[in-house]
Protein backbone atom coordinates (compact mmCIF):
# COMPACT_ATOMS: atom_id res chain seq x y z
CA UNK A 1 0.00 0.00 0.00
CA UNK A 2 1.27 3.42 -0.94
CA UNK A 3 0.61 6.42 1.34
CA UNK A 4 1.40 9.92 0.14
CA UNK A 5 0.88 13.28 1.89
CA UNK A 6 0.87 16.53 -0.07
CA UNK A 7 -0.25 20.11 0.48
CA UNK A 8 -2.70 21.92 -1.77
CA UNK A 9 -5.20 24.74 -1.54
CA UNK A 10 -8.74 23.60 -0.68
CA UNK A 11 -11.48 23.75 -3.27
CA UNK A 12 -15.23 23.19 -3.03
CA UNK A 13 -14.87 21.00 -6.11
CA UNK A 14 -12.69 18.15 -4.83
CA UNK A 15 -11.55 16.98 -8.26
CA UNK A 16 -10.12 20.44 -9.07
CA UNK A 17 -7.50 20.06 -6.30
CA UNK A 18 -4.30 19.41 -8.33
CA UNK A 19 -2.91 16.30 -6.56
CA UNK A 20 -6.40 14.75 -6.44
CA UNK A 21 -6.90 15.46 -10.14
CA UNK A 22 -3.56 13.80 -10.89
CA UNK A 23 -4.48 10.69 -8.90
CA UNK A 24 -7.84 10.46 -10.68
CA UNK A 25 -6.23 10.71 -14.12
CA UNK A 26 -3.92 7.84 -13.10
CA UNK A 27 -6.79 5.49 -12.15
CA UNK A 28 -9.86 6.71 -14.04
CA UNK A 29 -8.18 7.48 -17.36
CA UNK A 30 -10.84 8.25 -19.95
CA UNK A 31 -13.62 7.46 -17.49
CA UNK A 32 -15.19 4.72 -19.59
CA UNK A 33 -17.10 2.33 -17.38
CA UNK A 34 -16.71 4.60 -14.33
CA UNK A 35 -19.57 5.88 -12.16
CA UNK A 36 -19.81 9.08 -10.10
CA UNK A 37 -23.02 9.21 -8.02
CA UNK A 38 -22.11 12.58 -6.41
CA UNK A 39 -20.58 14.20 -9.51
CA UNK A 40 -21.06 17.90 -8.74
CA UNK A 41 -19.66 19.61 -11.83
CA UNK A 42 -17.22 16.80 -12.71
CA UNK A 43 -17.27 15.12 -16.12
CA UNK A 44 -14.55 12.54 -15.40
CA UNK A 45 -16.82 9.49 -15.44
CA UNK A 46 -18.97 8.01 -18.18
CA UNK A 47 -21.95 7.69 -15.80
CA UNK A 48 -22.61 10.82 -13.73
CA UNK A 49 -25.29 11.78 -11.24
CA UNK A 50 -25.95 14.64 -8.83
CA UNK A 51 -29.11 15.97 -7.21
CA UNK A 52 -27.95 19.57 -7.14
CA UNK A 53 -26.05 20.15 -10.41
CA UNK A 54 -26.61 19.84 -14.15
CA UNK A 55 -25.59 16.22 -14.74
CA UNK A 56 -27.11 13.61 -17.08
CA UNK A 57 -28.83 12.04 -14.04
CA UNK A 58 -30.37 13.82 -11.04
CA UNK A 59 -31.37 10.94 -8.77
CA UNK A 60 -30.75 9.90 -5.20
CA UNK A 61 -27.18 8.49 -5.22
CA UNK A 62 -28.23 5.13 -3.79
CA UNK A 63 -31.00 4.67 -6.35
CA UNK A 64 -28.60 5.67 -9.14
CA UNK A 65 -26.05 3.06 -8.04
CA UNK A 66 -28.76 0.40 -7.77
CA UNK A 67 -29.56 0.93 -11.47
CA UNK A 68 -26.32 -0.82 -12.50
CA UNK A 69 -26.15 -4.62 -12.88
CA UNK A 70 -23.84 -6.70 -10.70
CA UNK A 71 -20.15 -6.49 -11.72
CA UNK A 72 -20.84 -4.12 -14.60
CA UNK A 73 -18.57 -1.10 -13.98
CA UNK A 74 -14.82 -0.54 -13.92
CA UNK A 75 -14.90 1.77 -10.94
CA UNK A 76 -16.81 4.19 -8.75
CA UNK A 77 -15.87 7.59 -7.33
CA UNK A 78 -17.48 8.21 -3.94
CA UNK A 79 -17.22 11.89 -3.04
CA UNK A 80 -20.32 12.52 -0.89
CA UNK A 81 -20.64 15.30 1.67
CA UNK A 82 -18.05 14.44 4.35
CA UNK A 83 -20.13 14.91 7.50
CA UNK A 84 -23.63 13.98 8.65
CA UNK A 85 -24.47 17.67 8.83
CA UNK A 86 -23.36 18.28 5.23
CA UNK A 87 -25.17 15.16 4.05
CA UNK A 88 -28.48 16.15 5.63
CA UNK A 89 -28.16 19.79 4.56
CA UNK A 90 -27.33 18.96 0.94
CA UNK A 91 -29.42 15.87 0.22
CA UNK A 92 -32.36 15.80 2.65
CA UNK A 93 -34.96 16.86 0.10
CA UNK A 94 -35.75 14.21 -2.47
CA UNK A 95 -34.31 11.28 -0.54
CA UNK A 96 -36.64 9.02 1.38
CA UNK A 97 -33.68 7.45 3.20
CA UNK A 98 -32.52 10.83 4.47
CA UNK A 99 -35.94 12.13 5.42
CA UNK A 100 -36.13 9.08 7.69
CA UNK A 101 -32.81 10.29 9.20
CA UNK A 102 -30.95 7.23 7.96
CA UNK A 103 -27.47 7.93 6.61
CA UNK A 104 -27.21 5.63 3.56
CA UNK A 105 -23.39 5.38 3.23
CA UNK A 106 -23.30 1.77 4.46
CA UNK A 107 -25.86 0.76 1.85
CA UNK A 108 -24.08 2.87 -0.79
CA UNK A 109 -20.86 0.95 0.00
CA UNK A 110 -22.66 -2.41 -0.27
CA UNK A 111 -24.18 -1.54 -3.66
CA UNK A 112 -20.88 -0.06 -4.89
CA UNK A 113 -19.04 -3.28 -4.03
CA UNK A 114 -21.69 -5.29 -5.90
CA UNK A 115 -21.47 -3.34 -9.18
CA UNK A 116 -17.67 -3.10 -9.56
CA UNK A 117 -15.96 -5.80 -11.65
CA UNK A 118 -13.20 -7.96 -10.15
CA UNK A 119 -10.00 -5.97 -10.47
CA UNK A 120 -11.95 -2.69 -10.61
CA UNK A 121 -11.51 0.25 -8.28
CA UNK A 122 -13.41 2.37 -5.82
CA UNK A 123 -11.94 5.76 -4.96
CA UNK A 124 -13.45 7.24 -1.79
CA UNK A 125 -13.06 10.79 -0.51
CA UNK A 126 -13.65 12.16 2.97
CA UNK A 127 -12.22 12.67 6.44
CA UNK A 128 -11.49 8.97 6.99
CA UNK A 129 -9.95 6.09 5.05
CA UNK A 130 -12.62 3.46 5.77
CA UNK A 131 -13.50 2.98 2.10
CA UNK A 132 -15.50 -0.07 1.02
CA UNK A 133 -13.52 -2.53 3.12
CA UNK A 134 -11.98 -5.99 3.17
CA UNK A 135 -15.22 -7.70 4.20
CA UNK A 136 -16.69 -6.58 0.85
CA UNK A 137 -13.71 -7.90 -1.12
CA UNK A 138 -11.59 -4.75 -1.44
CA UNK A 139 -7.96 -4.04 -0.67
CA UNK A 140 -6.45 -0.59 -0.17
CA UNK A 141 -3.76 0.09 -2.78
CA UNK A 142 -3.17 3.80 -2.19
CA UNK A 143 -4.03 6.56 0.26
CA UNK A 144 -3.54 10.22 -0.59
CA UNK A 145 -3.62 12.73 2.27
CA UNK A 146 -4.12 16.28 1.03
CA UNK A 147 -3.34 18.82 3.74
CA UNK A 148 -4.97 22.21 3.20
CA UNK A 149 -3.40 24.09 6.11
CA UNK A 150 -4.92 26.55 8.54
CA UNK A 151 -8.30 25.55 9.91
CA UNK A 152 -9.14 23.22 7.01
CA UNK A 153 -9.49 19.47 7.48
CA UNK A 154 -7.27 17.28 5.33
CA UNK A 155 -8.94 15.51 2.41
CA UNK A 156 -8.31 11.77 2.52
CA UNK A 157 -8.48 9.79 -0.72
CA UNK A 158 -8.66 5.99 -0.44
CA UNK A 159 -8.06 3.89 -3.55
CA UNK A 160 -9.25 0.31 -3.24
CA UNK A 161 -9.19 -2.55 -5.70
CA UNK A 162 -11.77 -5.33 -5.78
CA UNK A 163 -9.90 -8.58 -5.29
CA UNK A 164 -12.78 -11.08 -4.94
Amino acid sequence: MKINRVWSMPNKWTFDVKPIRELLIKYVGTGLGWVDPFAGKSELCQYRNDLKTDQPNNHDALQFLKSFPQQSVNGVLLDPPYSHRQLFKTYRSGSKALTNKKVPMTEINIVTARIIINGGFCISFGWNTNGIGKKRGFEIVEILVVAHGGHHNDTLVTVEQKIT
